[in-house]
């Protein structure tokens, strides 16, 4: 038993949020934490593209061939609690997190109910809103060493994680699954919270279109000052700007939609013209939050 299956010239449709229709000649899902790992081994002559839920990520070709392989990890997504800590498979969702806590009267996690992403992904970028992130409640993550061959259990030190990063981005490895901090809490409040992280996200982010979260982290000027995105683009008038299906969103210029069927050259497009004003007007380099693939 191998523990996972493989899917050949698939579309990666309905695995990305951003809802670009771009085909992958190999597409491989594990069942197992077990069957990740043998994925990994067995493909490990070939760029190996991890995906959890798809956000955060832009595809920027329309066909990818047997020389990657993309490996999604939304089966393996068990959560327990023992009482101890939290231990979340790397293909659990950020909001099940949040509601799985909540459940058993665990407090401080409500700021992930509303993160479009899974664990695995969100310990890389360090994910979060306002002043919580990820980072601040992980005892543990177990990974996989490519290079080592072998399963690795890290502790995070104080120097782990920063703003949108973590050291597993220098790692040769891949997540499998992580221990989080159990604080007490009380249900009805913690629900409460959840509930408001929701609205005020439903209120201002552009929901009625497919996106795949901010597009770029926020800059800062010459003297290190944080500039918030949206503002510089309305300088710019990019709120509204398009090209084919690919629009800068009316309601959040921070976030680039697909408003129907929007190519990877639109998208691509679009991203060019966002940096090439701000840069032009304001001398600022814009730094994509995306992972490109």
């Amino acid at each position: 038993m191998t523990g996972y299956f493989i899917l050949n010239h698939a579309s990666l449709k309905r695995y990305n949020t951003l809802r670009l229709d771009v085909v992958a000649h190999t597409l491989v899902m594990p069942h197992t934490v077990e069957g990740l790992v043998s994925a990994l081994r067995d493909f490990n002559d070939r760029k190996i593209v991890v995906i959890g839920n798809g956000s955060n990520i832009f595809f920027s070709k329309e066909y990818y061939d047997e020389s990657h392989v993309f490996v999604l990890t939304n089966l393996i997504n068990d959560i327990e609690y023992n009482g101890t800590e939290i231990i979340c498979e790397a293909g659990t969702r950020m909001h099940r997190l949040a509601w799985f806590a909540c459940e058993q009267s665990l407090g401080e996690l409500a700021f992930t109910e509303d993160i479009p992403g899974t664990l695995g992904g969100g310990l890389f970028m360090n994910a979060g809103q306002w002043k919580q992130t990820i980072g601040q409640y992980v005892n543990w993550i177990e990974v996989y060493n490519i290079e080592k061959d072998e399963v690795q259990r890290l502790i995070p030190d104080e120097d782990f994680f920063a703003y949108r990063y973590s050291k597993l981005n220098n790692l040769p490895v891949y997540v499998l699954r992580c221990g989080i901090k159990a604080v007490p809490g009380n249900y009805e409040e913690v629900l409460a919270k959840m509930l408001d992280y929701r609205h005020e996200r439903y209120v201002k982010q552009p929901r009625n279109f497919a996106n795949a979260g901010s597009v770029f982290k926020r800059p800062k000027d010459k003297e290190g000052n944080s500039l918030f995105v949206w503002k510089l683009f309305d300088e710019v008038e990019l709120r509204g700007f398009r090209i084919g299906d690919a629009l800068v969103s009316e309601k959040h210029p921070g976030f680039i939609v697909n408003a129907g069927n929007a190519k990877v050259d639109d998208i691509s497009a679009v991203i060019a013209e966002c940096k090439k004003r701000v840069k032009d007007t304001f001398d600022v380099d814009l730094e994509l939050e995306w992972r490109v693939i």
